[in-house]
């Protein structure tokens, strides 16, 4: 019985591990996606046109806004669910461990709405992002974080969201973030962030 056991648990590894394979392989694909649509190289059936470079601030609805400046308190659901820049992944998702909230009589200020995007502006994880999913509840962000708001005649968050993954611009948050003392991209340096656009509904 014990052999029984040991043989149906090894068989749910072998199937972990060979379904961790199969994810990876597709976000490679991903990437190599990302790679040719966000850059122009490929483009979708009926779409033509050139596409334009322009800063990510002249395509926002608000100036970068900072989040709370409020300490993380023991979770409670008679509190609102806070988001920091430990509680987001490197591929862009929302993953406390453990989860917190915040205690703030302005903490309603600072909820994420739908198409909002967070930054992390300081720290090892400066250039990370978020893009709010209503799935994941109510949320207020911190104030190491950054919220974007774009324009949706100019630039769609889902476009900005991927186009964020991407190595170039990961190249752009090295070089603008490579001052002396701890890494950092503050609120007017991100609305510099160059960006190569089509029309928002080839976006």
């Amino acid at each position: 019985e014990q052999d029984a056991i040991a043989g149906a648990l090894s068989d749910a590894d072998a199937l972990i591990e060979s379904l961790e394979q199969l994810v990876a392989k597709k976000r490679q694909i991903k990437q190599g996606a990302m790679q040719e649509l966000l850059t122009g190289k490929k483009r979708l059936p009926g779409f033509t046109g050139k596409w334009e470079t322009k800063r990510l601030g002249n395509c926002l609805q608000s100036p970068p806004s900072y989040g709370i400046n409020a300490p993380a308190v023991a979770y409670s659901d008679q509190l609102p669910t806070y988001i920091r820049i430990t509680d987001i992944t490197d591929d862009g998702r929302f993953c406390p461990a453990p989860r917190v909230s915040v205690s703030s009589a302005s903490a309603n200020q600072y909820y994420l709405r739908d198409g909002d995007l967070v930054f992390a502006r300081t720290g090892a994880s400066v250039g990370k992002s978020y893009l709010y999913r209503v799935e994941d509840g109510p949320l207020v962000f911190a104030g190491f974080l950054i919220r974007i708001q774009t324009s949706p005649v100019c630039l769609l968050p889902s476009y900005l969201a991927n186009y964020v993954m991407m190595p170039r611009y990961w190249n752009w948050v090295r070089l603008m973030s490579m001052r002396s003392g701890q890494p950092g991209i503050n609120g007017n340096e991100y609305a510099q962030l160059p960006l190569y656009l089509p029309k928002t509904d080839e976006q």
